[in-house]
């Protein structure tokens, strides 16, 4: 049995153990808690094709946009005052707890600033392989094991909220529209290969969700009906990746380390919950869930199944978390990336 096939079928499995036990967000949590656990404990080699996860981002990023019906999207600009609030207390925060990393472990500023903004991992890592001071190893980490703490607190967390019931979910109906629908094809590519080319990160997440949201915006129409086994094979690819991408935490992590990045990450994680609890208070026609979601510093993907699963506001927390993805990206890594560089400068670093 090849590698490959080895890794498919733990990964399958373990995805239909969890939902035969009916454990939260079976497809994702079950192939990435066991993939870790034989990768870490095992010699049992195991292999994921970085292409099954992009083919899992693209149908997660399909299943996603499929939510943003015109309506979603025109309710999107009055909440734009709310998504700016959000935003900026998260970074904020994220920048202090980056200065109490520091003093916790004796890191280099750029190295704790980088690793505590929840911008992604691959993005984050990519902008401090940029800054000569910052240590990639343990910004690695810290947005590493930020991941792994999110998808598993936060969904576990979420059992104990309300969702909305079935009957409570707007109702979308499929329409098949094949001249939409070839346009949207044909703008996916374009908005793919545009972002690729400028490297714009999450590219295969982030096409289909604009896609959708622009088609189905000017049509009307809902194009995609995606059903669950499709949903359960896009989890399980994202899931797998995830599981061995963590592999090698446990061979470079001290116990000084950890303890300064778990504490990070549930300081942050608390926080989120605190400003859920004031949006939520603000604006009573959204329920606590859905802020909760939104603020919480994990990736589009794994909240927006998450919200899946729950009877959260899909649109809307994904809007949120775009919106976050792209200030942080655009506006709060550059200029921190500029004062860290300013600074290293002037220490001869």
């Amino acid at each position: 049995m090849s590698i490959f096939f080895r890794t498919a079928l733990i990964a399958a499995l373990a995805g239909w153990l969890f939902e035969t036990l009916g454990i939260f967000l079976p497809w994702l949590l079950g192939p990435m808690f066991t993939l870790l656990l034989v990768s870490q404990f095992t010699n049992i080699k195991l292999y994921w094709p970085k292409s099954l996860r992009t083919a899992g981002l693209v149908l997660l990023g399909v299943q996603i946009g499929s939510s943003f019906t015109r309506d979603a999207v025109l309710l999107m600009w009055f909440d734009l005052p709310y998504m700016a609030f959000m935003t900026l207390s998260v970074v904020i925060l994220s920048i202090l707890l980056g200065l109490l990393f520091k003093k916790m472990v004796n890191e280099s500023l750029a190295t704790s600033l980088l690793g505590s903004i929840p911008g992604g991992l691959a993005q984050m890592v990519v902008i401090a392989e940029d800054v000569k001071s910052a240590n990639i190893t343990v910004v690695t980490m810290m947005q590493t094991i930020r991941i792994f703490m999110v998808v598993t607190i936060v969904p576990f967390l979420t059992v104990f909220l309300t969702g909305r019931e079935q009957s409570e979910l707007t109702e979308q109906l499929f329409t098949f529209a094949p001249v939409a629908s070839l346009g949207g094809l044909l703008i996916g590519l374009v908005l793919y290969f545009g972002m690729k080319r400028i490297g714009f990160p999450a590219a295969e997440l982030l096409a289909p969700i604009l896609t959708l949201a622009i088609v189905q915006t000017i049509t009307g129409d809902i194009l995609i009906d995606m059903p669950y086994w499709l949903i359960a094979i896009a989890q399980i690819c994202i899931g797998a990746s995830l599981g061995l991408q963590m592999e090698q935490i446990g061979d470079k992590l001290t116990f000084r380390l950890g303890a300064a990045i778990v504490l990070n990450n549930v300081l942050l994680i608390s926080f989120t919950v605190f400003i859920a609890y004031i949006l939520s208070n603000w604006l009573p026609d959204y329920i606590f869930l859905d802020f909760f979601l939104s603020a919480a510093p994990g990736g589009i993907a794994e909240m927006a199944i998450t919200a899946l699963a729950t009877g959260g506001d899909v649109a809307l927390i994904t809007s949120f978390q775009l919106f976050r993805l792209f200030f942080i990206l655009l506006v709060a890594s550059p200029i921190v990336t500029y004062i860290v560089k300013r600074l290293d400068a002037k220490s001869g670093t």
